[in-house]
């Protein structure tokens, strides 16, 4: 007892981040090591401490086939994600990862010779990279993220004319916008599960004949058993092609273009995807 304070029951913040570190630690190792039922015992003593999902336990848990799929990522996890990675977040993805999608938007844009474009939304647009290639061919661009940190590195590029913090969905059904002529989303649609709240929102804020352009992590449509999407081994989704095409198909969005690529590396292994360009067809 020291000055009427119980010294057992004092909170010590460094000493809970420390325990937190080693403890999310020892879970990555076991589950790198293939010890599932270890590992998932350490994720399912994370997620108890940290009901927020922080460090994505829970992904991790349906990952290794020890937990169900979230229909969702954690938000709070996605902000703690690129909140920490926003410092080097251009020179880890373009240098480190080989991040090939601003190229490939580039070049299949250029080969649909779609454009130029009055309005542009970017969803998801961390830092702008994508935008980058494309802000020659849009009047007016809006960039719409979760992360403040991202936007702060958006904004010193001084590439779009507004920028917005906020989760996709809420900010399209909440929109008093003019109908965009181009939507992309680009490396957004892997962190996140069910698609159709999203879509269905994207081509209502649509104008007829806009572009909707976005990419995904693929598996072999066999992976799938029929569910719409699975969680990958880097803790992020993949969507199945029947399901992408229905949604398409819904939405009244027809499909242009879609290529196969690889998207990145992690942790020095290709990560598969596509990049998928559509179109709002006009009202019958």
């Amino acid at each position: 007892m020291k000055n009427g304070i119980d010294d057992e029951n004092q909170f010590d913040p460094v000493a809970d981040i420390l325990s937190s570190f080693f403890e999310l630690n020892n879970a990555l190792d076991l589950e790198a090591a293939g010890k599932y039922d270890e590992a998932a015992e350490a994720f399912e003593h994370i997620l108890r401490n940290d009901p927020d999902d922080s460090v994505g336990a829970s992904l991790h848990l349906a990952a290794i086939g020890k937990g169900n799929v979230p229909s969702c990522m954690p938000e709070a996890h996605v902000l703690m994600l690129f909140g920490q990675m926003s410092e080097t977040y251009d020179k880890r993805l373009l240098d480190g990862l080989k991040y090939a999608l601003p190229e490939k938007v580039k070049e299949r844009m250029a080969a649909l010779e779609v454009g130029p474009f009055k309005r542009m939304l970017d969803l998801g647009c961390g830092t702008g990279l994508c935008c980058e290639v494309l802000k020659d061919q849009v009047t007016h661009k809006i960039g719409l993220d979760l992360s403040a940190e991202m936007l702060e590195k958006a904004r010193e590029k001084e590439i779009y004319d507004v920028l917005h913090e906020g989760e996709i969905t809420q900010f399209l059904k909440q929109s008093r916008h003019e109908p965009w002529d181009l939507v992309i989303s680009t490396d957004v649609i892997p962190y996140n599960g069910t698609l159709d709240e999203m879509f269905l929102n994207i081509a209502r804020n649509m104008a007829p004949g806009g572009i909707f352009l976005f990419s995904t992590e693929t598996q072999p449509e066999e992976a799938f058993g029929g569910q719409p999407y699975l969680m990958g081994k880097y803790c992020r989704y993949a969507h199945s092609q029947d399901y992408l095409q229905n949604l398409l198909k819904q939405n009244n969005l027809e499909l242009l273009d879609r290529t196969e690529m690889v998207l990145r590396l992690e942790q020095g292994h290709p990560i598969a995807g596509q990049l998928v360009i559509a179109k709002k067809k006009d009202p019958e």
